[in-house]
């Protein structure tokens, strides 16, 4: 009888409180409104050049700075590898990259670029937060001609931007 009542216990339990499987399972970060605001301007092409996000308190993807569309790219990496205080930290990047196409000299493609930032030095916890959470940030942006992950300066070049780039859009 002991044992009968055990087993629909631990039955009960499983079923109360269902086992979902590491894949399916997700950092709950979310991206804010005002994030989603700033990624919408850089989308629209008027206002912005990019914007730079970073996850806060673990819980939401929230903007930390964005630049005119008269920045550079270099003024966008300089503000994606910003060290805080706190150290160095993973970031995501969206910038809107004006690109020659390799095809043809004189022809110019405009195209949406997310960048993960995540440096070897970062610690582990932060990796794994931001990796958990780039899905999210990927849901937030339609749109988007290409992914690039970097963790150092090689990988964030606009030279692998670009190649990147002439690679994934085909009119080009």
């Amino acid at each position: 009888m002991k044992f009968a009542l055990f087993g629909f216990s631990v039955c009960l339990l499983v079923s109360l409180y269902p086992v979902q499987p590491a894949a399916v399972l997700e950092s709950g970060v979310r991206v804010t409104d005002a994030a989603k605001a700033v990624i919408d301007k850089i989308k629209a092409g008027k206002e912005f050049r990019y914007g730079i996000f970073f996850v806060k308190n673990e819980t939401v993807i929230d903007i930390e700075s964005k630049g005119s569309r008269t920045s550079t790219y270099d003024e966008y990496l300089k503000n994606l590898k910003v060290v805080k205080p706190t150290g160095r930290e993973c970031r995501y990047g969206v910038i809107d990259v004006e690109f020659q196409c390799k095809s043809s000299a004189d022809k110019k493609r405009d195209k949406l670029v997310l960048m993960s930032w995540c440096p070897d030095d970062v610690k582990v916890r932060s990796k794994f937060i931001h990796a958990a959470s780039v899905e999210g940030m990927k849901k937030a942006l339609t749109g988007i001609s290409a992914f690039v992950q970097a963790s150092d300066d090689e990988q964030a070049s606009m030279v692998e931007v670009q190649d990147k780039l002439t690679r994934t859009v085909t009119a080009c």
